[in-house]
């Protein structure tokens, strides 16, 4: 039986949305919308799913926060350079400033409402810069090739690469691994956190060295990671645990604030 949070309903996870061109429809109508894995994995660990759209009054923060228990910053486009100190070195960087508007409040609002978060790639990025950090803005131009981090086979097989989780971290914990510290993953991005700031710990990197997590000690449930486990959450348990753990912490964060 799937178990249930405040007043008998299942934790409720608000999934942040990006913007994107309706296809074939009048030139710049907007449609707002979340990738069908992401709700599918909430759903698969007993949470309910909602969509976070990225608005202009941030003064709607708090009004989304006191709805939902818990948060997933999802994937989508590049985060604008000028967030952090930077204008862009390519053509390969395509940010989208009216979503960093309110992705970056909101983070920083809700790590200081002490919410359950899971970061995804992009999320996992909006999480550095929302507390300091940097990117790398293209890693094949600044990095390298040794370590392709865009595979070009299914997304929903860990075919890219493996990375090396930190012992004693979350992510070590959440992932159930034992004594093992490798894990294989799917990836889908070209940017990644550089810079760590402080209140953060990277907690998983890929062979190059490119960091594939950040996870915040000081608080209940941060944890970013760069690849992309709602993708191989159906298949592959070790990834699913990421959701599940995001669920339970939502579920406790529900029970605790209206206690």
């Amino acid at each position: 039986m799937r178990r249930t949070g405040v007043a008998g309903r299942p934790p409720v996870i608000g999934i942040t949305a990006s913007l994107n061109p309706e296809p074939n429809a009048q030139v710049g109508v907007p449609v707002v919308g979340v990738r069908g894995p992401d709700i599918d994995a909430v759903r698969r660990a007993g949470g309910i799913a909602v969509l976070i759209p990225p608005v202009v009054d941030l003064s709607d923060i708090d009004q989304f926060l006191d709805r939902v228990d818990g948060l997933i910053f999802a994937g989508g486009p590049d985060i604008d350079p000028g967030e952090y100190g930077e204008v862009a070195i390519n053509e390969t960087v395509e940010p989208a400033p009216e979503v960093d508007a309110f992705e970056l409040p909101l983070m920083r609002r809700a790590i200081e409402r002490d919410f359950p978060i899971l970061a995804l790639c992009r999320g996992c990025q909006v999480l550095g810069i929302a507390m300091g950090g940097a990117l790398w803005q293209d890693l094949p131009s600044q990095r390298g090739v040794e370590i392709l981090h865009r595979q070009y086979e299914t997304k929903s097989q860990p075919t890219a690469h493996g990375v090396a989780i930190v012992p004693g971290t979350k992510l070590h914990d959440v992932l159930e691994l034992g004594p093992e510290t490798d894990l294989r993953v799917n990836s889908l991005h070209h940017q990644a956190v550089r810079v760590v700031p402080a209140g953060l710990v990277a907690s998983a990197h890929a062979p190059d060295g490119c960091i594939e997590a950040l996870e915040m000690p000081d608080r209940r449930f941060v944890l970013g990671v760069q690849w992309h486990p709602e993708f191989l959450d159906a298949e592959y348990e070790v990834h699913h645990r990421l959701f599940r753990a995001l669920v339970e912490e939502s579920r406790s964060h529900a029970t605790s604030r209206r206690s």
